[in-house]
């Protein structure tokens, strides 16, 4: 079976009104290890110093987004290294989607943003696999 390719991107997440951050080497070997028993090839890692609320302009997001080599995965710990607000993340996700890239997580949380998230691609893969059945049934 030929291994999807993934990019890993972490950031330390701090955990509002706590002196608790998950940080990036913590969120790092958790990424590998997933890599590892999904078989994921993790061809790169990026990564911000700095958690802001405007995460799409982070230089290692920025890194992401205009990444030249061929992948079908990027890999986060969880979406709040990211953000935690859904507003924020559509528009990233669609990002992703028009380059066949899906947001997977390697720990499964249940937050609300977390939720989204997979939800947003179980939506877009039946979307596909729907036009895709369109357009089969229209070549026969």
């Amino acid at each position: 079976m030929l291994k999807q390719k993934a990019i890993g991107y972490v950031c330390d997440i701090p955990i509002p009104e706590t002196d608790i951050v998950i940080t990036k080497e913590d969120q790092r070997i958790r990424i590998l290890n997933y890599a590892q028993e999904e078989n994921l090839e993790l061809i790169g890692m990026y990564e911000d110093e700095e958690y802001t609320d405007d995460f799409i302009n982070r230089p290692g997001v920025q890194n992401v987004l205009n990444c030249k080599e061929d992948f079908e995965v990027l890999l986060v710990e969880r979406v709040w290294c990211l953000s935690r607000k859904m507003k924020e993340l559509s528009p990233f996700l669609d990002q992703l989607c028009k380059k066949n890239i899906e947001l997977k997580t390697s720990s499964y949380l249940w937050d609300c943003a977390s939720q989204q998230v997979r939800h947003y691609h179980l939506v877009e893969k039946l979307r596909k696999a729907r036009a895709e059945a369109r357009r089969i049934k229209e070549a026969a």
